[in-house]
């Protein structure tokens, strides 16, 4: 691993993938899936000695809906709200820059 590493949080994930997916309503969690695998593990002191252990990898994420109840939900209008849409000008003039303050 780099020394670039960056930690985030649940919540920063779920933050990210709303945005990421424009999403701007309701409530939102996540779950995670994981795979488990029984396998023979090493004593850290004892490095001859095998032991049974499990061996989990997390092998994806899921943005799902949820209830404002839910704890750890995230509401989707506040942290990615619709971007309003600017008015166009209908003076049709411009402004035109002549290199210094009005005299």
């Amino acid at each position: 691993m780099t020394n670039n590493a960056m930690d985030f949080s649940i919540q920063d994930l779920i933050v990210a993938l709303l945005r990421e997916q424009n999403i701007n309503t309701g409530y939102w969690g996540l779950t995670m899936h994981f795979n488990a695998s029984g396998t023979s593990i090493t004593k850290a002191d004892e490095p001859e000695t095998k032991l049974p252990g499990l061996a989990v990898c997390v092998t994806g994420i899921t943005l799902v809906p949820a209830s404002a109840a839910e704890d750890g939900s995230i509401d989707a209008s506040l942290v990615n709200p619709v971007k309003k849409a600017r008015p166009k000008r209908t003076t049709g003039v411009k402004a035109e820059h002549r290199g210094g303050p009005p005299k």
